[in-house]
């Protein structure tokens, strides 16, 4: 196979990959959220009993407008690279499944309007 072959057969995977992005609705995020140094704001809160934590009654959605159900879950463990060094390992895992009005990009315009859409995903 010729290089312009391996080209061509590269960006045509692509763009077929990038096809079903090309009509997604994104969630718009809550406003507000925790500020974590040295990386500023955090459009999320995080439930829980600790230091760490916002209390039990931190609003566990990361999006607006939102009905249907969320599930999360934080997970505490070590990991250890090549060279042997461990490191200490916190996940906060959140999956959202229902209805939720969403911001639609207007591309020509160079604004968003809403969109109401329904799916479930994934926030790491």
């Amino acid at each position: 196979m010729t290089t312009v072959s391996r080209v061509a057969c590269t960006l045509c995977a692509l763009v077929i990959c990038s096809c079903p992005l090309w009509g997604q609705v994104q969630p718009v995020p809550i406003p507000g959220g925790d500020v974590i140094q040295p990386f500023g704001l955090f459009n999320q809160f995080f439930p829980g009993v600790g230091s760490i934590y916002d209390g039990m009654d931190a609003e566990p959605h990361g999006i607006t407008n939102f009905r249907g159900v969320t599930a999360m879950g934080y997970t505490l463990g070590l990991a250890t690279d090549n060279s042997g060094k461990t490191y200490q390992v916190i996940t906060d895992i959140r999956v959202y499944q229902g209805d939720y009005v969403g911001a639609q990009s207007t591309f020509p315009a160079g604004g968003s309007t809403s969109a109401k859409a329904h799916g479930t995903f994934v926030e790491i």
